[in-house]
């Protein structure tokens, strides 16, 4: 007999979570995509950028600002937990967005989204959290021009520029643990995740460069492409009567200039030059320097989340994340200066763009049937670009002429070679935009329905620059040559073939000028939106989606009142301060302006003598935005399919680099002063060509004080001041659209998706023109008589103001678009391994 013992053996429950997302959608009308974490680790893509996956979106085109079916840019908008990641001027992603390893879920909703998003198309990008496993990754990846790419087409050599690109970063997240202090299992959670790139690529360009024989002074190689030699003159010879100028020379030998005589600025200039690397080629003709230049990129993005769930009920996590994105938009020939703090002022324009976001989310479950999810969302993206160190006085360093201290790298013209040698870089450029939104999202189930309803509340504050610019100067300025005795004395002209720009540049005989603009502008919006959505199961097989959405969005305004508007009743220009004398306080305009402007005739009111709000825009309160739509499940087991469709109305704001750009450069905010020797109106005896006719006053770099430009001079103010404004009755952009879907499950995981899509998309901002001067040939078709002439010309041929203005556009909400297409999908989730998606959108 055997006598057998059982022992008490342990139980153990393995719970394996998957995705179980169906992929046939049920229960709303919405067109869109999502890619859970799975799938954003799977599918291969080129960069660590969340764009890369919009190509998985049917109806997007994500070649640069996301649009949807044919909608306008501006019409979407990308939110991280919450927080927006792009910004409003253009409607450009920030500089640097989250990193990959920072992202749970991406999700696209692009038609018949439900009450609970605000603009037509929305990109949602949901943070990753810790867990009670701690877990984490390494990454490193390279991409380099010496394996796996091929020669670009268009490059003047076989072999590729270079080209090296490091993505490297970690991620780690778990539980809050700090020994003998605090175990945060099933309670606090962290995840931390950081990505960097550093790219270094070159691209092959060519110029045209002074030989070495022009930086010392010999000219003799000023060649034309018919092998005719241009002649040189001295201008510090010129006869008063005659105009008669001595050839230039050095020892005898035309052509030639004492080395001693080079100005200033052209030896700095001609220091940071490299000399040409096929110096048998002539930089008249053609390129004479031919290589690679470097474009340089450094990228950082660092994202940190915390959760705490402080009760059964209450579950609050909160979120930072810092990018930035530091690059040369591109790069020239020229060699570092030893000017300020950057030195590559005079080659390139430089990109600092780092960007923060932040995001608090408190969700409190009241019971089984109703939810409530706060959020606190803030984001800043600061943007600047252009040359040098955005603080230097170049122009002063260099000797020139800046009487508005402005900070650009000045940019020289009139050499007269191919590309504009010496290449000015670009202007200054500031972009700061600040979000803060508060929303409020709650869920309530009552038997069938499921209630959603809630409040947006939205802040932005956006910092433009508009800066005064020194320069350009111009090397045009016939110095070197001859006055041609067979002209007119009312229009003296040069003989052909003498004189060249290069040859005055290095004289340092120019034309100098400087532009006043307005200073900066801080414009302010806000928004408040609530909405209400009703999902309601009618029957197991039928779901309604009746929703409505109410968006109150205060007008663009200027935190100082200093934009412009236009009345046409009263011919004026409208400002939005109580009166014009505290415009001129607050530096938008300069006296000397608006004495030539009101000189001719123009006028400048308050928005109290216009009969305008303060903001000159009125408000709009208009903009209710419905939801209908429905889901019908028909027929059971593998015959069933979905027939889903809706109808929807949303808004959003204009981009506003469409109309502000106007605002900063034309009279009255912005004018230009010049110290010319070939401007007819600047000229001493008021005949043209005042420079091929004297000696020079003035060498560049040597004799160039900030006073040879006098910004109370406003000779070359003229009639037909020109003017772009927003109309006072401005709306926000509106888009209908609709869809009807029809999908099925053909095998486990796979879907096969039709659709017919179209939106109606009205109060599109567009240009209105009202003071367009009248063509040529109906002003002599219809009246018989020839063009005006004198003072008058430029205005006279107009139909609305022919004594003052020039061009009177309006921008207004007045335009329209269509667009109707259809999709087909299929797409097969991953399973077993595979995992697949093909669609065609024609529309």
């Amino acid at each position: 007999m055997v006598d057998t013992v059982l022992k008490v053996g342990g139980a153990m429950t393995t719970v394996e979570v998957q995705d179980v997302t169906s992929v046939v959608r049920v229960d709303a009308p919405t067109l869109g995509h999502a890619l859970e974490r799975r799938r954003i680790e799977q599918l291969p893509v080129n960069g660590r950028g969340y764009q890369a996956f919009l190509v998985t979106v049917p109806g997007i085109d994500s070649t640069g600002i996301p649009q949807a079916y044919g909608m306008r840019t501006n019409t979407s908008t990308t939110l991280f937990d919450g927080a927006p990641v792009n910004e409003i001027w253009e409607g450009w992603d920030f500089g640097r967005p989250p990193g990959l390893d920072a992202i749970e879920e991406i999700q696209v909703e692009l038609n018949n989204s439900s009450a609970k998003f605000t603009r037509p198309a929305t990109i949602i990008m949901s943070s990753r959290s810790g867990s009670n496993d701690v877990h984490g990754a390494l990454f490193w990846t390279n991409r380099n021009s010496g394996y796996g790419v091929a020669r670009r087409r268009q490059d003047t050599f076989t072999k590729p520029p270079f080209l090296n690109r490091n993505e490297f970063g970690a991620s780690l997240g778990g539980p809050v643990f700090i020994p003998k202090l605090y175990n945060g299992h099933n309670r606090t959670f962290f995840f931390f995740a950081w990505e960097s790139a550093r790219t270094v690529s070159y691209t092959t360009n060519q110029y045209s460069l002074p030989t070495e024989a022009m930086r010392n002074g010999d000219f003799r190689g000023l060649v034309d492409a018919q092998g005719r030699q241009f002649q040189l003159y001295d201008p510090f010879t010129t006869d008063p009567t005659t105009f008669a100028r001595q050839p230039l020379s050095y020892r005898g030998v035309n052509n030639v200039m004492d080395p001693a005589r080079i100005s200033p600025v052209a030896k700095l200039f001609y220091d940071i030059t490299p000399l040409p690397n096929l110096p048998d080629v002539n930089p008249l003709l053609g390129p004479n320097w031919v290589g690679p230049t470097l474009i340089p990129n450094a990228q950082n993005t660092y994202s940190v989340r915390i959760d705490h769930r402080f009760s059964s009920r209450d579950l609050v996590f909160g979120r930072f994340s810092y990018g930035q994105n530091d690059h040369w938009l591109g790069n020239t020939v020229m060699l570092p200066v030893n000017i300020g703090k950057f030195p590559n002022a005079a080659a390139t324009s430089n990109r600092h763009w780092p960007n923060h976001t932040g995001a608090l989310t408190w969700v409190h479950t009241f019971g089984a049937t109703m939810t409530n999810e706060l959020l606190l969302n803030a984001s800043r993206d600061f943007h600047r670009r252009g040359s040098g160190d955005f603080e230097t006085n170049y122009a002063a360093a260099l000797g020139l002429p800046n009487p508005f201290l402005a900070p650009n790298w000045p940019a020289i013209t009139g050499t007269g070679l191919p590309g504009n040698w010496p290449f000015g870089s670009a202007a200054p450029f500031w972009l700061i935009t600040n979000y803060g939104m508060l929303q409020d999202n709650a869920t309530r189930i009552v038997g069938r329905h499921e209630f959603q309803f809630g409040l947006q509340v939205r802040y932005e504050g956006i910092e433009k620059s508009s800066l005064s610019l020194a320069g350009g100067f111009d090397a045009g300025t016939l110095a070197t040559s001859l006055y041609d005795p067979s002209s007119t004395p009312q229009n003296p002209i040069a003989r052909p073939l003498t004189g060249h720009g290069l040859a005055n540049f290095a004289l340092g005989v120019m034309n100098y000028s400087a532009s006043f603009r307005r200073p900066w502008f801080h414009f302010r919006r806000h928004e408040y939106s609530p909405y209400f959505q009703d999902n309601w199961k009618v029957t197991p097989r039928l779901t309604l989606n009746l929703g409505l959405r109410y968006e109150m969005r205060t007008p663009i305004y200027d935190r100082d009142d200093t934009l412009l508007t236009f009345s046409q009743e009263k011919h004026a220009f409208v400002v939005g301060t109580e009166d014009v004398d505290s415009f001129v306080k607050r530096g938008v305009t300069l006296p000397s302006i608006l004495t030539a402007f009101r000189g001719f005739g123009g006028k400048i009111i308050s928005y109290r003598e216009a009969g305008l709000p303060q903001r000159l825009v009125y408000q709009n309160w208009k903009q209710f935005g419905p939801r209908l739509g429905f889901a019908y499940r028909a027929l059971d087991g593998r015959k069933s399919f979905v027939v889903r469709g809706g109808y929807r109305t949303s808004y959003y704001p204009q981009k506003l680099q469409d109309w502000v750009g106007a605002q900063s450069s034309s009279v009255p905010v912005g004018a230009n002063f010049t110290n010319s020797v070939t401007n007819t109106a600047l000229s001493p005896d008021g005949l043209p060509n005042y420079g091929l006719r004297t000696v020079p006053a003035y060498v560049a770099g040597r004799s160039t004080p900030d006073s040879i430009i006098d910004t109370t001079d406003t000779r070359l103010l003229a009639r037909g001041f020109s003017g772009r404004f927003l109309d006072p009755h401005h709306a926000d952009g509106r888009v209908q659209d609709w869809n009807f879907t029809i999908e099925k499950e053909v095998m486990a995981n796979t879907v096969v998706r039709a659709a017919y899509v179209g939106n109606y998309g009205d109060k599109q901002q567009q240009w209105t023109y009202y003071n367009e001067a009248t063509p040529d040939y109906i002003w002599y078709a219809t009246r018989r008589e020839p063009l005006p002439t004198g003072s008058f010309a430029s205005v006279a041929t107009r139909p609305y103001d022919q004594q003052t203005y020039g061009s009177i556009d309006l921008f207004a909400a007045t335009g329209y678009g269509r667009y109707n297409g259809v999709q087909f999908e299929l797409e097969r989730r991953f399973s077993n391994g595979i995992a697949f998606q093909a669609f065609w959108v024609i529309g």
